[in-house]
Order: structure tokens, then sequence, then C-alpha cells
């Protein structure tokens, strides 16, 4: 499967309120993904939709990137929980 066309973004928790879930593939809160300290969560949209609450700046982003850069980032240890 290709995610070539996907754009994935980083956020603060506390912005999670102000996701509208119809414009993004997780379909709810409990379905995003959490950082190990829950300070952060994942969004992924297709990316020539970038959603609104984002362009309006009710949710600001703090990482940006592509599925790979996304794979790498949830590897580090502020993601995964390292064995």
């Amino acid at each position: 499967m290709s995610f070539h066309n996907r754009t994935y973004a980083t956020a603060s928790i506390t912005d999670i309120g102000n996701v509208d879930f119809s414009q993004v593939m997780q379909t709810d809160a409990s379905s995003i993904r959490k950082s190990i300290d829950e300070t952060q969560f994942v969004l992924k949209w297709v990316t020539d939709n970038e959603p609104t609450f984002i362009t309006d700046g009710s949710v600001t982003t703090t990482w940006t990137g592509t599925h790979e850069e996304c794979l790498t980032l949830m590897a580090t240890a502020a993601w995964t929980e390292q064995i």
C-alpha cells in the first residue's frame, strides 16, 4: 500500500478537543496515537486536504512529515517504549 499522498502531524494533547475527526483518518480521540508521556498525539490526512482546524490555527502542529518520516519519529523513545 502506498502512503505517499498522506501527511502526518503531531500536536499537543491540549488541542485534541479542537480536532474535527471527519477531516482526518482517525475516527475519534480514542483512535489517536499518543506519545509515551501522553503530551502529544498524531494525526494523518490526505495531503491535498489539509484540515481546516490546522489552517485556521485551532490546532497547532509541533511536527509535520511524510509516512516514512513519521515511522522514524514513532521509533523514538518519546513514542515507543524501549525494551
